[in-house]
């Protein structure tokens, strides 16, 4: 990943030959493999994105882009979630200047109406731990903490793009946890889109705030 890089190394070409009498074949396992790669490259660049690019409101843009291969993409946005009560998804990313989302990506690739595959993926774009802030070293490297998510979205994208004959949908909540004034305490309880509260004991431990609302949702939402 070298998007940032003042002086970039020159790209390698690579070719790949496939080999066989049957060319329809050739070209269906071309096509496959090509949809596979673009999932993976759209996974690892969302990974390696810097956190003052790839915040939650530049994440779920990204995300819409996603329509032109046939995904149905709905974004919620914040004031959407705090109508419908995921505030502990919203009490991670209330010390953040930015908005929090939960974004669906619908593939429905078999008419018979089956029940679709659910993906949930955690999108905590920067996690400095919150007010229970976390050590200096190694931080840089909290911008990895969007990765299941991205696996998410690389993952419709490849499925949109094989055609694949099944229901998916894949389903992140994006958040910043940042250690804002307006940042949730140690100590605070929330309430939970299931209904369940939570006392919210260290700030750090938000991924599962974020999964909470996001899984109740998608098992209701799609069962």
């Amino acid at each position: 990943f070298n998007l940032y890089k003042t002086d970039k190394k020159k790209n390698v070409n690579i070719n790949l030959s496939v080999v066989g009498s049957n060319s329809k074949q050739k070209n269906l396992l071309r096509n496959k493999l090509n949809a596979l790669l673009e999932g993976v490259f759209l996974t690892r660049d969302l990974v390696s994105e810097p956190g003052n690019i790839l915040h939650p409101d530049e994440y779920a843009k990204r995300i819409i882009k996603l329509r032109r291969f046939g995904l149905k993409v709905t974004v919620y946005d914040q004031k959407r979630l705090k109508k419908l009560g995921f505030n502990a998804l919203l009490g991670v990313g209330q010390g953040s200047i930015r908005g929090s989302y939960m974004v669906t990506i619908e593939w429905n690739g078999n008419k018979n109406k089956s029940k679709p595959l659910a993906f949930v993926g955690k999108g905590v774009c920067f996690d400095t731990g919150g007010i229970s802030l976390k050590p200096a070293k190694f931080m840089e490297d909290m911008t990895y903490d969007m990765a299941g998510s991205a696996t998410v979205v690389g993952l419709m994208k490849t499925l949109a793009l094989r055609k694949s004959k099944i229901n998916a949908v894949g389903v992140v909540g994006l958040v910043e946890n940042m250690p804002g004034a307006n940042a949730q305490r140690p100590g605070d309880i929330v309430k939970s889109y299931s209904g369940q509260t939570i006392e919210v004991l260290n700030t750090d431990a938000e991924g599962r705030l974020v999964l909470a609302d996001v899984l109740t949702y998608t098992e209701e939402k799609f069962k």
